[in-house]
């Protein structure tokens, strides 16, 4: 016991670095294919990769010194099928008609080690079956290839670290955590019984995908912002390199670039910008997406939001600077502008939260919306071909 619960110890402690280290891809996948994260997919698949690191750890700890595997005489194989039913009536004095033998058996540790062999993948076929949908066959298949994967880290001493396998490569362990994946299939009837299923998960996160919260919007903002900038700095370092008088290549740069990102590229992918497509996001119109409302939607936009408030906190330092006004009075301006603009924004938010137009999308006729547009009747009719969970289902 205290050697399963050191491993299940360094389990628990390895396991936020390697969920860290799936976290983000994980994210960017789920976002890119639903249009949203569902906690309840998270929690599963955090819960199976932990399971799977605690398996693993089960199999190789406790780790001996490399010296003392290098004076190990004990055998690394056992080739011979069902030894461990041999070794239990040679060993426990197990009669099959005398039940008085039955509970000391149970405290032979070939029979608990068997039966831990048994129980370390029953979860693996119930994750197989319940959250990957796999076929008998499929889990049969994987189940084994995990157990043969454990057995060969043991005989190849934990991949030629150790001079020699400091466990025993045993055929009888293959059979047994086999097993223990096939009963995991059998007995997954229980979640599936009580717990949502792939499809209605993949459902749910397809109607919260087709929803466009301010978070996504500002997610989907920022990854164009950043996408935008770092070109452009590429090009302005490059005309800086290249060109001695560059400074008044700027604004001819920065002109043609936030046209082609933010207007040539959307006008080319029908309403949507590198972001927007990744985010399954496009631009809609009452009228029609043209290349002159979005730049419309983007110069109001920032016009209200960015160019208003630094016009006028210019516009004060200009009067301050010039003397029209006093520093006490140039100060209250300031704090006037910025609580004006917090309330600007936070205006924005509530009607973003209520699902209300703002008004530079209410000039330029332009609104950002889902292209997730998938009723649950297509789902379970499989009508879209396009839709991520057909494809999916189609794959499987």
């Amino acid at each position: 016991m205290e050697t399963f619960s050191y491993a299940i110890k360094v389990a628990l402690l390895t396991f936020p670095f390697v969920a860290l280290l799936f976290t983000i891809p994980y994210i960017i996948h789920q976002y890119h294919k639903y249009g949203s994260v569902s906690s309840y997919r998270t929690i599963i698949i955090y819960s199976f990769l932990l399971y799977m690191i605690t398996a693993y750890f089960l199999v190789i700890l406790p780790l001996p010194s490399i010296e003392s595997v290098s004076k190990m005489t004990t055998p690394s194989y056992n080739l011979i099928p069902f030894q461990f039913i041999r070794e239990i009536f040679s060993d426990s004095g197990f009669i099959v008609s005398d039940f008085a033998t039955y509970f000391p058996t149970l405290k032979n540790p070939v029979v608990y080690e068997s039966l831990f062999n048994v129980l370390l993948t029953i979860p693996f076929g119930v994750y197989l079956h319940y959250y990957f949908e796999f076929s008998f066959k499929k889990t049969l298949f994987y189940s084994f290839c995990l157990t043969l994967f454990f057995e060969l880290t043991q005989a190849t001493g934990l991949y030629f670290i150790y001079p020699r396998s400091y466990r025993i490569f045993d055929v009888d362990d293959l059979i047994l955590n086999t097993l223990g994946g096939v009963i995991g299939y059998i007995i997954a009837f229980i979640p599936l019984k009580i717990l949502p299923t792939r499809k209605e998960i993949d459902e749910n996160s397809l109607e919260k995908g087709a929803r466009v919260g301010f978070i996504k919007r500002v997610v989907s903002f920022g990854i164009d912002f950043i996408i935008y900038g770092a070109f452009l700095f590429v090009a302005l370092y490059l005309t800086h390199h290249y060109l001695e008088n560059w400074i008044p290549f700027i604004s001819v740069i920065f002109l043609i670039w936030s046209l082609l990102y933010y207007v040539v590229i959307p006008s080319l992918l029908k309403g949507k910008t590198l972001s927007m497509k990744f985010f399954h996001l496009e631009f809609t119109s009452s009228k029609k997406v043209t290349w002159f409302r979005i730049l419309s939607y983007y110069f109001w936009m920032i016009a209200f939001y960015i160019l208003l408030p630094l016009g006028f906190a210019f516009l004060g330092y200009y009067l301050y600077y010039e003397k029209y006004i006093t520093r006490i009075f140039f100060e209250y301006f300031i704090i006037v502008i910025g609580a004006l603009t917090l309330m600007m924004y936070l205006i924005a938010l509530l009607k973003r939260i209520f699902k209300m137009s703002l008004l530079y999308e209410k000039i330029s006729h332009i609104e950002i919306k889902s292209s997730l547009h998938i009723s649950k009747e297509e789902n379970l009719e499989g009508k879209n071909d396009k839709n991520p969970l057909n494809q999916e289902i189609a794959i499987r």
